[in-house]
């Protein structure tokens, strides 16, 4: 009896830590899958979108198409590396389409690289970002959250370019 109390006990205590891992994989898979969706559809976008027309800009002092993907790659390393998933990454003003999406292609694995590496973490670890102390739910919030925003940006460059998103049909 006393051994079937103690085995219990340990299961009702081992609760919360399974709970735990199994909300973060759920979490972490959902997360993960919506990152990889956006990021192909960012990097088809920008392959659709001819070389010609990366210097392109809506207007004076706002972001061409290659400075959006730029700014997506330094994001993705930057917040992976506030996260504690550091790589070589150095902030880069790449001109070239080649080169910007060669750039964004190995953020965006590094980013997947952290999510996987998040499993068994806490994600209610804090950090510092952009001058706030935020959870890691949080950033990993903004993270994809900021993909979502550019791919929304290029798209509106691309139809002001008369380019149509490879996945709309036209």
């Amino acid at each position: 009896m006393l051994r079937s109390i103690a085995f219990l006990l340990a299961a009702i205590l081992a609760l919360p830590a399974m709970a735990q891992d199994h909300s973060n994989s759920d979490y972490l898979d959902a997360i993960t899958a919506d990152f990889n969706g956006t990021s192909e559809k960012l990097n088809s976008l920008a392959q659709a979108i001819s070389e010609d027309h990366f210097d392109w800009s809506p207007a004076e002092g706002v972001r061409s198409v290659v400075e959006v993907l730029n700014h997506v790659s330094d994001a993705n390393f930057g917040i992976a590396a506030s996260l504690g998933h550091m790589s070589d990454y150095e902030a880069s003003n790449i001109d070239t389409k080649e080169g910007a999406l060669a750039r964004l292609s190995a953020s965006q694995a590094h980013v997947v690289e952290l999510l996987a590496s998040l499993a068994k973490a806490d994600l209610s670890t804090t950090t510092e970002l952009f001058g706030m102390t935020i959870n890691h739910y949080g950033a990993i919030g903004i993270l994809t959250g900021h993909t979502h925003e550019h791919l929304g940006q290029l798209i509106a460059y691309a139809r002001s370019n008369e380019i149509a998103p490879p996945w709309s049909g036209g």
